[in-house]
């Protein structure tokens, strides 16, 4: 890292409590999907991180033209008696996170700070909601994943088509897996929004997870508003945005207020 990064990453360390600075070696690459690989990586400290289904890493990648930029992966696998983490990546587009998931060899090594992320499981639920694109579905499945059995939840994923379909791995709750295959464009469609507006909530009061690009997150949340689930029962977060690349720092550029 350059020194304006080195400050960054200390700047950012000192005001995150729990949250460390650390190298990773890349030990083997996957391809899961048409559009998702893995990369599982090792190294000091992932053996005594402390962190919850749905956190992330914040990896710094190489790009052309400048020294680096940071990109945030769900830690889909966080294997602490190994030092291990596996990070399962979208690799369609041409952004910095792509290329390098995509050009990643064992024995490289990369930079990280983590665990970051705040949104986690909510407690208590009689049900939990989750929808999102490609980009969400390491962060989805671990959640699902890490849910007792006595738990139920209802999944709605949009992906370009069947050949982007993944299985969940040895889910204990009762769940409801709906694939959406993708008709248009990735981030122009309402399937999101239309499946959240349409799909069955079980009685009992639940909690809600939209992840994935900028405007279909803001579409599928106004959708479960409409169906009266309170706003303080959703949590949603942007991965990225139709259109415009991510900042530096990893996550999507806002849009203009003006």
């Amino acid at each position: 890292m350059d020194r304006d990064d080195g400050e960054q990453t200390s700047a950012l360390l000192a005001r995150l409590p729990g949250v460390h600075a650390l190298t990773l070696e890349v030990v083997s690459t996957q391809v899961l999907t048409s559009s998702m690989r893995r990369l599982r990586l090792a190294g000091d400290g992932l053996e005594t991180m402390d962190a919850f289904a749905g956190q992330d890493l914040m990896v710094t990648v190489p790009a052309p033209g400048r020294t680096h930029f940071r990109r945030r992966y769900t830690m889909r696998h966080l294997r602490q008696v190994a030092g291990e983490v596996d990070l399962d990546v979208v690799v369609h587009g041409e952004g910095p996170g792509a290329r390098w998931a995509t050009s990643a060899t064992p024995g490289e090594t990369v930079e990280a700070v983590g665990p970051r992320g705040k949104i986690g499981l909510a407690e208590h639920r009689d049900w939990h909601l989750f929808c999102g694109d490609e980009s969400a579905v390491p962060a989805i499945f671990s959640m699902i994943e890490a849910l007792p059995a006595d738990s139920r939840a209802i999944v709605g994923l949009e992906v370009g088509g069947p050949d982007d379909e993944l299985a969940p791995e040895d889910p204990r709750c009762q769940l409801a897996l709906d694939w959406l295959h993708r008709t248009s464009e990735p981030g122009t469609g309402r399937a999101l929004a239309e499946w959240v507006g349409q799909v069955t909530l079980p009685p009992g009061g639940g909690h809600a997870y939209v992840f994935g690009e900028l405007h279909q997150v803001a579409a599928a949340r106004a959708a479960l508003v409409e169906r009266g689930v309170d706003p303080v029962d959703i949590d949603h977060k942007a991965y990225w945005r139709r259109g415009t690349a991510n900042a530096a720092h990893g996550e999507p550029r806002r849009p203009d207020p003006s």
